[in-house]
């Protein structure tokens, strides 16, 4: 019987194979998205075990919690969290308790966010200091990596804001934004050679920056890519295989996993404003003098971040502003005090009086020059009533290039302005699109488009295993504050944990079963630098 020829390999031949397996990993986890909650998953994959701790700040202020978890003394919160009956029963009472307890929040994330800050509404001092302790455990460490587009660690918080102002004050005060392990107190600290005050709503610069230092200082930065894509995620018969792109060097390779934690959040992607506003963002050279850079700035949206952009204008710009008014769904401006919030409060102040304006109603009350009576910022030395123009749910019919805009007004009345500028903010989006078709539907997801807070919400609500070893955290939960986006983590942290620990036989040796390859665990390429 004849044999077959043998072909001999070549040097170039094991240059291919030697570059297939550069281009090749394999872990028990992938985190998509490199925002907070991601951040704070690595955290405790990289063995860093949560407890409840009544001792170094005393129990927790809430007396039926801290005898609740009581019970449980020696077990870390990740094992105690270990069911959807677990979490009801740590958080049932939260609605009769005489503490403020978020009842919008999941359970799970109000839970965590109580134990890492105390009354954090009502309180200041020691009321704060966080009842969780956190003990180191090589033997629950995770072989894990974390993906994300952002340039740096921390998710849409370190991307350009739309206001183009990196010095508004974020919405959150600045214990909010706090990860264990590292607090953003000692971070602001570092960079600004001074204690953080209390009470203070930190800019975005300082919240960036915080995010961006978190792996490095707490060391988890071996397990976080930055500037990589996630292309597509399938699921394999054995886990997940995750197609990942290089931002800088278009490089591709993949990734192969038993779990998968999405964490992409619902801010992700900005939705661009409509065909017909082109010619505002298209300016040809033929018509710079015809639209000055010192005429109006149209400003499109009712929210937190159309209001960022009016106040990072001069006070002496121009402003025209087309927003929605629906008394049955405010503005989401109506809730901030003006105490708490002054600058936005007299935004939305602004926004009534046009309202009442338009509709022929008494505007009387309108402080002299439409200022505020809070000072030391720039939206309250603007004369609000010489440089503001509100629009309620106008609509805009015609944009020529040269700046003119025609707009219907709510009273069908057409008026023309000419402005210089557009900041269209209607808002921000998650996707799913790097799931497959199979794997969106098995989270229960069937349009890949846009992802609001609204999409998963039933689904985790449940179970934050959407789809068996497929977990959702962080933002995408529907708690858009990074404070409420952290109790999930815990929840899918410990179930990750459990599945490793009861699969630890299999992958001694170095083969890994899950994924039908021989796994080098000295191998340095399994660094976070190889894929960065």
């Amino acid at each position: 019987m004849p044999t077959a020829n043998r072909r001999r390999y070549t040097s170039s031949d094991m240059s291919n194979y030697h570059r297939e397996l550069a281009n090749f990993r394999a872990t028990d986890t992938v985190g998509v998205g490199n925002g907070p909650a991601a951040l704070f998953l690595s955290y405790i994959l990289h063995g860093n075990v949560p407890r409840y701790d009544p001792v170094t700040h005393g129990p927790h202020p809430d007396a039926v919690l801290h005898r609740k978890l009581s019970k449980f003394a020696g077990k870390s919160l990740c094992d105690i969290l270990d069911s959807q009956k677990a979490c009801e029963y740590l958080t049932e009472h939260f609605h009769a308790a005489n503490l403020s307890y978020s009842s919008q929040a999941l359970p799970v994330n109000t839970l965590l966010d109580t134990l890492m800050r105390p009354n954090a509404d009502t309180e200041i001092g020691v009321e704060l200091k966080s009842r969780l302790g956190w003990d180191k455990n090589p033997a629950k460490r995770v072989d894990h990596i974390v993906l994300g587009s952002a340039p740096e660690s921390g998710g849409q918080w370190t991307e350009e804001p739309i206001s183009a102002n990196w010095d508004i004050g974020t919405l959150s005060y600045a214990e909010m934004f706090t990860l264990p392990g590292y607090s953003f107190p000692e971070h602001y600290k570092r960079i600004h050679k001074t204690e953080l005050p209390e009470l203070i709503r930190p800019t975005r610069r300082d919240v960036a920056s915080y995010y961006a230092s978190y792996p490095k200082a707490v060391g988890i930065s071996s397990a976080v890519y930055c500037n990589t894509t996630v292309q597509k995620i399938t699921r394999n018969s054995q886990g997940f295989t995750v197609r990942v792109q290089r931002r800088k060097s278009g490089d591709t390779f993949v990734i192969v996993c038993k779990h998968l934690v999405l964490a992409t959040g619902i801010f992700t992607f900005t939705i661009p404003p409509p065909p017909i506003f082109l010619p505002l963002l298209q300016r040809p050279p033929q018509f710079p003098e015809k639209r000055p850079e010192t005429g109006p700035i149209l400003v499109v949206g009712s929210g937190f971040t159309a209001a960022d952009v009016i106040l990072s204008q001069d006070p002496y710009k121009k402003i025209i502003h087309i927003y929605k008014w629906t008394p049955s769904r405010p503005s989401p401006l109506k809730g901030c005090h003006p105490q708490a919030y002054p600058e936005y409060a007299q935004i939305y102040r602004q926004m009534k009086l046009a309202t009442l304006a338009q509709a022929g109603a008494n505007t009387t009350k309108k402080t002299p020059n439409g200022q505020s009576y809070n000072g030391g910022s720039d939206y309250c030395t603007r004369d609000w009533s010489a440089t503001y123009e509100g629009f309620p749910n106008a609509q805009v019919i015609t944009v020529s290039q040269d700046g003119q805009v025609k707009i219907l007004t709510s009273d069908d009345e057409v008026i023309e302005r000419t402005v210089s500028d557009l900041k269209y903010c209607a808002g921000r989006k998650g996707s799913l699109g790097y799931l497959s078709t199979d794997l969106r539907k098995e989270v229960g997801v069937v349009d890949a488009a846009w992802v609001s807070a609204d999409t998963m919400r039933r689904r985790v609500e449940m179970d934050l295993e959407v789809a068996p070893s497929v977990f959702v955290v962080g933002s995408l939960t529907g708690d858009s504050l990074v404070r409420y986006g952290l109790g999930s983590c815990v929840y899918a942290a410990g179930k990750i944990v459990r599945d490793f620990e009861r699969d630890r036989p299999e992958m001694e040796g170095g083969i890994d079963r899950a994924v039908g390859m021989v796994v080098d665990k000295n191998n340095k390429q399994w660094g976070g630098c190889t894929i960065c």
